[in-house]
């Protein structure tokens, strides 16, 4: 009888620990305090306060490098943020650990202002009001594409109180977030275009009640205000980022641990017992300790044998973990291409470059940029072989906007789909899964086993929310003693 995808991930993740069956005196054992499996920000946030409090630590990173989706490509023409960058006022938890590793942050450099590529036309900011290319109704035609989402968004956000954002009320709009805007009156041609700036999957695929918990923690401006814009948060002075790149914070971070941080280990079965937890990696060292944490993302946690079995909810919030794809082609400009078209060096097109943010230098000239590519355009993106990626790309954009043609140098490229140890850039709640999976996502498997990472957050958001969980999950395991 055919297996259907549930009913196979549920035998792989039920099935028996690796070599459980069979005990293999070669192999070494660890004895620790705390296992943590995971090498980001959770993770490492985890591992310092738990030293901090006397444990002897354990930390776990399949990948050859720490930082998880805090990571700066850096390359001759300087660095490139591939992931999170930017440290928000409330980003109090992240803040303190820069300043224990003695981490400059700086306030972030500017980008050009954006043209555009919609309908067929190219256009500059000045133009789209009145271009035949809007074709927005009457009452939204002076918003400009990538104002759309946060204003909407806002102007019929439910949550009053962000602390109480999941409360049972609201779960009437833990629906499909183009579903809620169309019933608020939203064009399907606004949907449309929030459907190219979005920072999420496919709105279809998209909670609208996670969607409101996302920008509310952002803020919560007045419903009046047309002209914020999600990309606009480094513009009030609150905003910082660091010296040289996220990368950085990561290193320093790193540099507080005293303990056993090891990469290349990939952990391939965890078996839970009353009084221990055993981690095997790849490579079959297993590992034991009182407690383990496990920061790493649902999408490759479904790789991982765990021994009891998942079952009920928190099966289903592994398996159905929603993240979203983004590739990211960096570049820079050998030639001013704006000063050529006479249009701002930015870009929004409903083609499948989607978009590309132009970044300054500190004399405010254009000198990076980032084509940033979500969903089905990361997936066909990343279809292409490693070599063909750039060229396409460059192709695709010299259609829409001609004067780039020989006026860009790609630098690199980064894919967080095919990243095998992570497998998408941010998790993302769908429809009804807030009501029926929330809870789930950061409940503990066996009481030994605990559960950290963005994916896990309340309402914390970007970089300070896997910060938050993996602090959160280090003061329970010491609660347990």
């Amino acid at each position: 009888m055919a297996l259907g995808r549930r009913a196979f991930l549920g035998s792989a993740l039920a099935a028996p620990f690796i070599g459980g069956i069979a005990p293999r005196p070669a192999w070494g054992q660890t004895v620790a305090d705390t296992i943590v499996i995971g090498g980001g920000l959770s993770g490492l946030a985890a591992m310092q306060i738990l030293e901090n409090e006397g444990q002897k630590v354990v930390l776990l990173e399949a990948d050859r490098r720490l930082g998880g989706r805090a990571y700066t490509l850096d390359t001759p023409d300087g660095p490139f943020e591939c992931g999170g960058a930017t440290l928000g006022p409330l980003y109090g938890r992240l803040r303190s650990l820069a300043a224990m590793a003695g981490v400059a942050l700086v306030d972030p450099l500017g980008r050009d202002a954006l043209s555009y590529h919609i309908n067929g036309q190219f256009l500059r900011p000045s133009e789209w009001q009145t271009s035949s290319a809007n074709r927005l109704p009457a009452g939204e035609r002076m918003l400009r594409p990538e104002q759309l989402e946060f204003k909407f968004v806002q102007q019929f956000n439910r949550i009053t109180d962000l602390e109480d954002w999941n409360n049972p009320a609201l779960m009437a709009y833990d629906i499909p977030l183009d579903s809620f805007l169309r019933q608020q009156g939203v064009s399907d041609e606004a949907l449309r275009l929030i459907d190219i700036t979005t920072n999420s999957v496919a709105l279809s695929r998209t909670s609208a009640l996670f969607q409101m918990r996302e920008f509310a923690r952002v803020a919560l401006p007045s419903q009046n205000d047309t002209a914020r814009e999600v990309y606009a948060a480094g513009s009030d002075g609150s905003y910082h980022v660091v010296k040289g790149g996220t990368s950085r914070l990561v290193e320093g971070i790193a540099g507080l641990m005293k303990g056993d941080i090891r990469t290349g280990a990939v952990v391939v079965g965890i078996d839970v017992q009353p009084d221990r937890v055993t981690v095997e990696l790849i490579d079959g060292t297993r590992l034991q300790a009182r407690h383990c944490i496990c920061t790493i993302p649902f999408s490759t946690l479904r790789n991982v044998q765990i021994n009891p079995p998942l079952r009920g909810d928190k099966l289903s919030a592994v398996l159905d973990a929603g993240y979203t794809s983004t590739t990211h082609v960096f570049a820079v400009p050998t030639k001013p291409y704006w000063e050529m078209d006479g249009s701002p060096a930015g870009l929004i097109s409903d083609t499948i470059i989607e978009r590309m943010f132009a970044g300054h230098d500190a004399s405010g000239k254009v000198a990076s940029l980032d084509i940033w590519l979500n969903g089905t355009a990361a997936t066909a993106i990343d279809s292409l072989p490693a070599a063909e990626r750039a060229a396409f790309v460059l192709a695709q954009l010299a259609q829409v906007r001609p004067s780039t043609e020989g006026a860009i140098e790609v630098v690199g490229t980064y894919s967080w789909g095919e990243n095998p140890f992570i497998r998408g850039n941010k998790h993302v709640f769908g429809p009804g899964q807030i009501g029926r999976l929330y809870r789930a996502m950061a409940a503990p498997w066996a009481e030994r086993l605990r559960f950290a990472g963005e994916h896990t957050r309340n309402w914390e958001a970007g970089m300070e929310a896997a910060t938050e969980s993996g602090q959160r999950e280090a003061f329970a395991v010491l609660g347990l003693g």
